[in-house]
């Protein structure tokens, strides 16, 4: 899936223009293992959960009340970078 079209559905699915345009951009990049997840909840809002490293997205979205995309790129974070993103999460985000 490209980029315009993420950043189109995305709008359909109440984010900003702005908004839509910065997860898309991420997005179309997400790593290999987690766009099977992507495309699933693209074509029909299913929201399949996914763990690396201890980090699930189901549990991103229960401690920070993010929305399923913004939780997947969060896990794909872990996956790229795992030593800073674990230490990050667990403290909060802050």
């Amino acid at each position: 899936m490209n980029k315009e079209n993420i950043k189109n559905i995305l709008i359909e699915r109440g984010y900003s223009v702005a908004g839509a345009e910065t997860a898309s951009a991420d997005l179309v990049s997400i790593s290999d293992s987690l766009k099977p997840l992507l495309e699933s909840w693209l074509s029909d809002g299913m929201e399949t959960d996914y763990e690396s490293n201890g980090i699930t997205v189901k549990g991103i979205m229960a401690k920070f009340g993010m929305k399923y995309p913004a939780a997947l790129l969060s896990v794909d974070w872990v996956i790229r970078d795992p030593k800073t993103a674990i230490a990050v999460i667990k403290r909060g985000l802050r």
